[in-house]
């Protein structure tokens, strides 16, 4: 199975919507898909992503559906020194990076200025929508490993955001999703590569193959790395 986890492109924030550097983003976002087979679509409910996925499929007869659960990841923290909470991606390096438990998938949540917000409830929503979807695709998740019980041969098209891909991405590959969202930074359009690695007949986990490519965006006018 191949999963595309795409984030949308550049936002209208105060509108949730897309720029008009965005909407050409997604038509260029729309080429490069065309060379990816995809079985099935899926969007966040948020207008920035779902515009992006019309976009990206109007020339396909797949259907979209919405997963409520594929809303940006919009959780916010208390940060040792921040005058107000900030958003999760936002850790000043200095504190978290000395917390054992940041580094820890199943203890991430006892963090301080972690725990007590909504960070974990947001984590099992994620968690458990995408193993649904999965179980729904054939991929039964049983511990850390996903089991075959039917035909896993797709690839699935994920529009959403950087914060719920850098949350999927955690829990596919089994690791705090602290490190992922502070150590992980996707530009609009860009797309995450995940994978099944399938040699182990019908156990199976997931691994990385790419991540950020923006290599679709011909034109650095409307989409560059940015490492500010």
């Amino acid at each position: 199975m191949k999963l595309l986890l795409i984030r949308h492109g550049e936002p209208n924030y105060e509108k949730d919507c897309l720029t008009e550097h965005g909407i050409e983003q997604a038509k260029q976002l729309a080429v490069r898909l065309r060379r990816e087979k995809i079985d099935y679509a899926y969007t966040s409910p948020m207008g920035r992503a779902k515009q992006t996925a019309e976009i990206c499929m109007s020339s396909t007869d797949i259907p979209l559906t919405v997963c409520d659960w594929l809303h940006e990841f919009d959780v916010r923290v208390f940060d040792k020194g921040a005058a107000k909470p900030v958003q999760i991606w936002d850790l000043a390096p200095e504190n978290w990076t000395k917390i054992a438990d940041a580094f820890d998938k199943d203890r991430f949540q006892n963090v301080p200025g972690i725990a007590g917000t909504e960070m974990y409830e947001r984590y099992l929503t994620v968690r458990n929508g995408l193993d649904e979807l999965l179980a729904n695709h054939g991929l039964q998740r049983e511990g850390g490993v996903y089991r075959k019980v039917a035909d896993d041969d797709k690839t699935l098209a994920l529009f959403c955001h950087f914060g719920v891909t850098c949350v999927m991405i955690a829990h596919l590959l089994g690791i705090s999703p602290v490190l992922t969202l502070q150590g992980m930074s996707a530009e609009p359009t860009a797309i995450a590569t995940v994978c099944t690695d399938d040699r182990f007949k019908d156990n199976m986990n997931f691994r990385l193959h790419g991540y950020g490519d923006i290599n679709h965006l011909n034109d650095a006018k409307i989409g560059s790395i940015n490492y500010k």
